[in-house]
């Protein structure tokens, strides 16, 4: 039996106690920090891909109606030639 005011373990006891919490803090809040990491990466593709998706729309839209104003404009001009 150990005699009272003696402990068993000496600093052995405390250091693996401080290695078995850092390897704990370690393990179980780095899976936490992968998968935060990795659902960060999947939001920002998924933006990404969404604002891709909406500069096109916005180019191909612009584009049209510029062209629509121009054929607008030829036959306002061609409708003016034309005698009355």
């Amino acid at each position: 039996m150990t005699p009272p005011g003696k402990s068993t373990g000496g600093p052995q006891t405390g250091l693996a106690a401080a290695g078995a919490t850092a390897l704990v803090a370690i393990c179980c809040g780095g899976h936490l920090l992968v998968l935060g990491a990795l659902g960060g990466l999947a939001v920002g593709g998924a933006l990404g891909i969404g604002a891709g998706v909406l500069a096109v729309v916005l180019i191909v839209g612009a584009a049209i109606a510029v062209r629509r104003r121009r054929a607008a404009a030829c036959r306002v001009e061609a409708d003016r030639r034309l005698p009355s």
